[in-house]
């Protein structure tokens, strides 16, 4: 009696693969990186329910419903026709019916078991033997990639995470033109001297701020946040565990209204629209009817017109959590950055946690190819070390993470009875600082780059929340 032979595609596991994403659409955020709709679907119909659910996640809506999918659909005329011809909604909805989200492990492993054989067989291996075996069925992709005992190369599916390697030297020319086309250059910030040494905040980078408790490191990052997401309008996250959502309303409102960069009605921004401290706008205290409805009307409107930034309070959330957080909006909303403030362990401020985090948001960044700017708190102790002496050692809880982040600045305010030990040095000279104003400094900790151990000086009014570089700090 001749034996069946077996096909190589499951038809069914592929259609609840993708009617459990249907139905539970976050799963799209964990298993978008890992689904190669190209190689991973044997059947057209499912193939382009899957690239459509990709296309309307990540361009038109993270909700699905009949009427939302059916006007996405329509936006493009080839796309409705091919929608329709398969049973449009109906066809989903039995997809999202027979499915169980729960079971998506389930259905992945099955979708790309069958993908890897479909692979080896396109390279020209003997697969059927494979496929004949009688525990083929409890195979995963793993145990198929095993039993056949050849080198695999350039198999282009994914099992689990892995990717290919690649031949380092073959687009070495490539790279040079490319660089000298476009520099490798990121989103500008609103420190120059920040942009000189870090080339902007880049993609795939991790920057982290560390400043002692009630310093200001959440200011700092908030002029950068509105730099970015409002004036430059690149979407942005922003993660936060201690301050809350009228805490940023503020500190948005005093870096727009009194730093010069916001200044949208003067051409020369050579001053910010209009002086006023951050404790007035809380209080409700304005110097005129006037600029009240300046700032709650004309500052207000042109930021609400103008703003990408996604602010999103975390309450002890895992690093699981915090990945499907960026995931999401880095794929519905398109943010390019995200920030967090203040990195911590999940439960616990252990240094191994602590660290564990930083490098999941490193491998994050490097996968979703986004940039991200962290702030960290520094150890009391800082308090009794000059700026020019601070290290690794001085970050709370966390001294591991130097090794993990790409750019490491440790910041710290300068006692005014410490003046005297300093000099501010830049293109105009070396002179004192102004016993009138106050002053930070910013070590360089960390750079793939040049500046490292590098002192830099900045006149800070919290106040308003202005931070004005003055140049380098040295001793006098």
């Amino acid at each position: 009696m001749a034996e069946d032979i077996r096909d190589n595609f499951d038809l069914a596991t592929e259609a609840l693969l993708v009617g459990a994403i249907y139905s539970k659409p976050i799963l799209y955020v964990d298993y978008s990186e890992l689904i190669k709709s190209k190689y991973d679907f044997y059947d057209e119909d499912v193939r382009f329910l899957y690239d459509m659910f990709a296309l309307y996640y990540q361009t038109f809506s993270q909700e699905i419903n009949e009427s939302k999918i059916t006007i996405f659909m329509q936006q493009e005329q080839e796309r409705f026709k091919q929608f329709k011809s398969i049973g449009g909604w109906k066809t989903i909805e039995r997809s999202m019916e027979l499915s169980d989200p729960s079971d998506i492990k389930k259905y992945f492993d099955i979708v790309k078991k069958y993908s890897l054989v479909r692979e080896f067989e396109r390279k020209g291996f003997p697969i059927q033997k494979v496929l004949q075996h009688p525990k083929f069925t409890q195979m995963k992709a793993e145990d198929i990639v095993r039993s056949m005992r050849f080198n695999v190369d350039n198999i282009n599916t994914v099992i689990g995470g892995g990717k290919s390697s690649v031949i380092l030297g073959k687009k070495f020319s490539n790279k040079l033109t490319q660089w000298r086309e476009s520099p490798d250059m990121g989103a500008t910030i609103p420190f120059d001297m920040w942009n000189k040494y870090f080339r902007g905040l880049r993609k795939k980078k991790v920057l982290v701020d560390g400043m002692l408790s009630n310093e200001g490191k959440s200011r700092r990052m908030a002029k950068v946040v509105n730099f970015m997401g409002v004036l430059n309008q690149i979407p942005i996250l922003v993660l936060v565990n201690e301050q809350d959502e009228d805490e940023w309303y503020a500190m948005q409102a005093s870096t727009i209204c009194n730093n010069y960069e916001f200044n949208f009605l003067n051409k020369e921004k050579k001053s910010g629209l209009i002086d006023i401290r951050e404790a007035d706008i809380l209080m409700g205290n304005y110097q005129s009817e006037e600029d009240f409805r300046f700032i709650s009307e004309t500052v207000g409107d042109w930021i609400a017109a103008r703003s990408k930034i996604f602010f999103l309070e975390l309450n002890k959330y895992s690093d699981e959590d915090l990945e499907r957080e960026i995931k999401k909006h880095v794929l519905g909303l398109g943010v390019q950055y995200v920030f967090y403030d203040t990195l911590k362990g999940y439960k616990t401020d252990q240094w191994e946690t602590v660290k564990q985090t930083t490098t999941h948001i490193k491998n994050i960044c490097n996968e979703m190819n986004i940039g991200a700017y962290v702030t960290i708190q520094l150890t009391d102790e800082t308090h009794f070390i000059d700026i020019f002496d601070l290290t690794s050692n001085n970050i709370a809880n966390a001294k591991q993470l130097y090794h993990v982040v790409d750019h490491m600045v440790l910041e710290k305010r300068l006692a005014p009875k410490d003046y005297g030990k300093y000099m501010i040095k830049n293109e105009w000279g070396e002179y004192p600082l102004d016993i009138n104003k106050t002053y930070y400094g910013q070590k360089i900790a960390k750079n793939r780059g040049e500046g490292k151990g590098s002192v830099l000086v900045t006149e800070v009014d919290l106040d308003r929340n202005k931070w004005i570089e003055k140049g380098f700090l040295i001793k006098s």
